[in-house]
């Protein structure tokens, strides 16, 4: 195993075969690190960032890839960190490694790593990453600290608590929709105008709420190009799942998923706040968890949401347990590790003041 570091993006655009490789070989998927999802990810957002994207080869083989930003004090230690590099649109950190090198790529990385800490953030819990770095800790003799523990709402086939009386009250609403005029359930098939799609759900996103707020993807040139490419690429390699509503002929609804194996990430959402009246965002929720038990090879969905959410909880019965943790290596990192506790408490005492 070696170690090297990519600084830039050339450097990481050089290797996409080998990235892409490993991608399908990994021991967890996570396509928000893949390259087609990764690379446009950099480009519009890690201008300002100290972005250092370490890759673990085996031979000419890409074992790992973990893609960190430098922190030179970290929490406000005297210590330096390499976090999970995240941005606004992403909510999941599975480093890509090799699932039958798992082992040594991670004792690689934390043999070659030379700040204090290694700062893992949006972790599956329990999932197959977790568990090979617990094992990969264990046998150094390094121990980790749990910076935050949550849960998200998880759908698993047929497992969908969608109520006889839910049922009944939206399918009254559809028949007071259908009074007024045409609604249509529709889905982009592998010959669509995926251009057309974009537009839809980045239109529909711009005029609500997050429109209003300023965070919607239509907002800055960077999210209008990040979303472009993502979706696009999405769509070519197969892995896009992209229905809605049309009333009339005209987008009213709109949610986009992203495939990895035998599951999906919710991604966005987007519902014309005009016709609150008529619950189009419920509806997509219902129709998406009719997809999914319709969908062969298609398992499970994790909302990708940041915490908790009201309007899930009750269609999704399950919970994707998370975690994010530092480890700390080296004597200095030990030493500042003790002090992570107190810092917690600290800001839980202000936080509650």
């Amino acid at each position: 195993m070696r170690v090297r570091v990519a600084r830039n993006l050339a450097e990481l655009e050089s290797i996409e075969p080998a990235w892409d490789a490993l991608a399908r070989d990994a021991l967890e998927p996570n396509p928000f690190y893949e390259s087609w999802m990764l690379l446009p990810a950099l480009r519009a957002f890690s201008a300002s960032q100290d972005v250092r994207v370490v890759l673990v080869w085996q031979g000419e083989r890409l074992a790992g890839l973990f893609p960190f930003q430098h922190v030179a004090r970290y929490k406000g230690l005297p210590a330096s960190a390499l976090s999970s590099w995240l941005h606004v649109h992403c909510l999941l950190c599975t480093p890509l490694v090799l699932a039958e090198s798992a082992s040594a790529c991670l004792d690689a990385l934390l043999a070659w790593c030379g700040a204090s800490f290694i700062d893992f953030r949006y972790l599956p819990a329990g999932g197959p990453f977790h568990r090979a770095l617990s094992a990969a800790l264990a046998a150094r003799g390094l121990k980790s600290t749990l910076n935050r523990a949550w849960s998200r709402p998880l759908l698993r086939k047929n497992r969908a608590t969608i109520s006889s009386q839910l049922q009944r009250r939206f399918a009254n609403k559809e028949r007071r929709l259908a009074e007024r005029g045409r609604l249509e359930r529709v889905a982009l098939e592998p010959d669509g105008d995926i251009g057309r799609w974009i537009e839809d759900l980045l239109q529909l996103e711009a005029r609500g709420w997050k429109g209003r707020k300023g965070s919607a993807l239509a907002c800055t040139e960077a999210n209008r190009r990040f979303a472009s490419e993502i979706f696009t690429g999405a769509f070519r390699r197969g892995r896009l799942l992209l229905a809605g509503l049309d009333f009339d002929g005209r987008p009213i609804g709109r949610r986009a998923s992203i495939l990895a194996r035998d599951g999906a990430y919710g991604f966005k959402t987007a519902y014309d706040e005009t016709m609150a009246e008529s619950s189009p965002g419920a509806m997509l929720e219902l129709d998406n968890a009719r997809r999914l038990d319709a969908t062969p090879g298609l398992a499970w969905m994790d909302s990708f949401t940041e915490d908790e959410n009201a309007a899930l909880e009750r269609l999704w019965p399950d919970e994707q347990p998370m975690q994010s943790l530092a480890v700390a290596v080296g004597a200095w990192g030990g030493v500042n590790a003790a002090a992570l506790p107190a810092l917690r408490w600290a800001k839980q005492c202000l936080a509650f003041g």
